[in-house]
């Protein structure tokens, strides 16, 4: 074990009893192990213990990292701190009987996998993605703890957005921000800029300015990127943000917010346009070729073997089996470009119904939360996480997003507080009756 694999469990050891403590006993030091805890999916600072650098998996080593200990100290909080006494806790939140079925096709994936030690890499991420969705599901109570969440997010933006304005400044051409990779970024903050375009249209008149300048900071993020996918996304996930939203509440202020954004947008287009079309128009022909031939090999791999080949398998099986037939070039055999086929082949093809189920759960359930029977920013975020997923998943045909640890972390954060909104709604609910019982009172 290297010297930073011991460094690192001796601070583990000594960060979580102490912060975990501390969130215990002082309110204030619960509230910054919150917004440590998922701030931090945005800046991840892991350490790879089995590190297998050389491979071209999704996963390379059993990822840990500080978001972990913050997510496991305030986990441990919930289950021993009195304040949490009187909140229902519950460890497979409603709808996370899926999330929990697809975990465990994941975990079996382990017993028919090529090279289990990569299956291991895999799940592991996976673990730390779900123990996120537990606890951003029993965070969220109250209207208060989703303002909070909302403020986590704009900070996000707006360090992201620091972080990319120095890149440009010294020559970067597709600034990452914090994350390993330009996509990744775009697809992290695609996913954020759905939800303030949604309080924007819905929820403006309270925090209007915030929303506002968070927007247009992510929105020229994701061009900074010159991701083509993300601009792709990112234009069709407004437009549905936009059709929901006239679902929920149609009203005129909504059509000028929508108007001031097309002005807007028009100098800008103006300015990053001519770039634009050329990274559309002159994106290399064998790119297409290399992502038809990893369909292939991926769908191969998914008919032959009924559970897959194993989780973050399919590089091995691409590079070391007879797979390697479909691709003759080397540099192209590293991981299929659909998330999809990458389940398919991995998990098999129960493993990608599973998936595609647990996403639609979701879908179904934001749906469900959007209208006039719920509060204006209930149904805001419920639109803002829906668009964000299905932009998240429209983007999957074409990439891995999903793998990404940074995406995979982020994504079922905010699937638990999707998941969570049904709480928030209903304290809204108890609090609108017990100020009307009282403005009744006061009348009499």
């Amino acid at each position: 074990m290297e010297a930073k694999q011991v460094l690192f469990i001796v601070l583990t050891l000594g960060f979580v009893p102490v912060a975990t403590w501390m969130g215990i006993t002082f309110k204030w030091a619960e509230r910054y192990l919150v917004a440590g805890a998922f701030f931090s999916t945005a800046y991840l600072i892991d350490i790879n213990f089995v590190s297998m650098e050389m491979y071209r998996g999704d996963t390379r080593g059993f990822e840990i990292g500080i978001t972990d200990w913050m997510v496991v100290s305030l986990l441990l909080v919930m289950l021993l701190s009195p304040r949490w006494r009187k909140k229902s806790f519950s460890l497979i939140p409603p709808n996370g009987s899926l999330v929990l079925a697809y975990f465990f096709l994941a975990a079996a994936s382990l017993l028919v996998a090529y090279v289990p030690v990569y299956a291991g890499f895999g799940l592991m991420k996976l673990v730390r993605g779900v123990t996120v969705f537990v606890v951003a599901y029993n965070y969220l109570n109250e209207e208060a703890d989703l303002a909070f969440v909302i403020n986590i997010l704009a900070a996000i933006v707006f360090i992201e957005f620091i972080f990319v304005i120095n890149q440009r400044l010294h020559g970067i051409y597709r600034a990452p921000g914090t994350t390993p990779h330009s996509n990744t970024l775009a697809g992290y903050i695609n996913f954020i800029n759905m939800i303030f375009f949604a309080l924007l249209l819905g929820h403006a008149q309270y925090r209007r300015a915030v929303y506002w300048s968070v927007l247009a900071m992510g929105s020229l993020m994701v061009l900074a990127t010159f991701s083509r996918g993300a601009i792709t996304v990112m234009v069709v996930g407004y437009g549905l943000v936009m059709l929901l939203s006239f679902k929920d509440r149609l009203e005129p202020r909504k059509l000028q917010i929508i108007a001031v954004l097309c002005l807007l947008a028009l100098p800008l287009l103006a300015k990053v346009g001519p770039a634009l079309v050329d990274r559309f128009a002159n994106a290399p022909e064998e790119s297409g070729e290399s992502r038809s031939y990893a369909n292939a090999a991926a769908f191969a791999m998914a008919n032959d073997h009924f559970l897959g080949v194993g989780l973050n398998n399919y590089s091995h099986a691409i590079n070391e089996t007879s797979y390697i037939r479909f691709i003759d070039n080397p540099v192209d055999r590293g991981i299929v470009h659909n998330i999809f086929l990458l389940h398919a082949c991995e998990m098999g093809w129960p493993g990608l119904f599973v998936f595609v189920c647990m996403l639609l759960n979701f879908f179904r359930l934001g749906y469900r939360l959007v209208g006039k029977q719920h509060s204006v920013l209930v149904s805001s975020m419920a639109i803002g996480i829906t668009i964000g997923m299905v932009g998240l998943f429209m983007q999957g045909a074409l990439e891995w997003f999903f793998r990404q640890t940074y995406i995979t972390v982020e994504f079922f954060m905010l699937a638990g507080f999707l998941v969570a909104l049904p709480k928030v709604q209903q304290q809204i609910q108890r609090q609108h009756k017990q100020q009307l019982l009282w403005r009744q009172l006061c009348h009499h």
